[in-house]
């Protein structure tokens, strides 16, 4: 048989609260209902507590032995043998019975979401994690990308000025050759008219 944390907590004797330490550390296998409601197994209780666990502990005994008025009004009922009396104590016991059980099950509810927030801010905090790393990542990518077309264009412009440097050359080599040639012209010119005679020189 399978019970919630509050029948548990009762059977063995503890509160809820610490019920829920023994989970985590003795540990305590836990289950969910068809409502995704966390209940233990009876087996479970046994093999953690042992003799402790009594499970024909009832929880409106817990809730009503202890009540001095309740105590009383039981006495009082009973020595005076009023009937009406008696079966108002019985409807205010349902009451006061069902109304522990709708207690003990919205806290069971409170304790379930808040256990289902700290998971889901756990795994918000995993991701904001992630994005931040990822983020990182992405920046000292464009940072390299950004270095490799700075050296990419360096090159290009070193390439550029060798190409003019090489051009500007060509243009002195080509030019220096125009002028060896042109006085090479002048001087072979110079020499024929040095070599004519004077007849040659005036008549050609």
């Amino acid at each position: 048989m399978k019970y919630s944390i509050s029948e548990a907590s009762r059977i063995v004797g503890v509160t809820r609260k610490t019920l829920y330490k023994h989970i985590d550390k003795k540990p305590i296998s836990v289950e969910k209902d068809d409502n995704d409601m966390p209940v233990i197994d009876a087996s479970e209780l046994i093999r953690v507590y042992g003799d402790k666990c009594r499970f024909d502990r009832d929880s409106t005994q817990d809730t009503q032995d202890d009540t001095p008025a309740n105590t009383q009004v039981s006495t009082k009922v009973n020595s005076a043998g009023n009937a009406d009396l008696a079966v108002t104590q019985k409807e205010l016991e349902m009451i006061k019975t069902q109304m522990t059980s709708e207690r003990d099950h919205f806290e069971e509810q409170i304790d379930y979401l808040r256990k289902k927030l700290d998971e889901a801010n756990s795994e918000t905090r995993k991701l904001t994690a992630l994005i931040t790393d990822q983020s990182s990542k992405d920046t000292k990518d464009s940072a390299w990308e950004k270095s490799i077309r700075a050296l990419e264009q360096r090159i290009a412009n070193q390439e550029k000025a060798a190409k003019e440097r090489e051009e500007k050359e060509q243009k002195l080599l080509d030019e220096n050759r125009r002028i060896k040639q042109a006085y090479s012209k002048q001087k072979k010119a110079l020499e024929e008219e040095k070599s004519k005679s004077v007849w040659q020189r005036l008549f050609g």
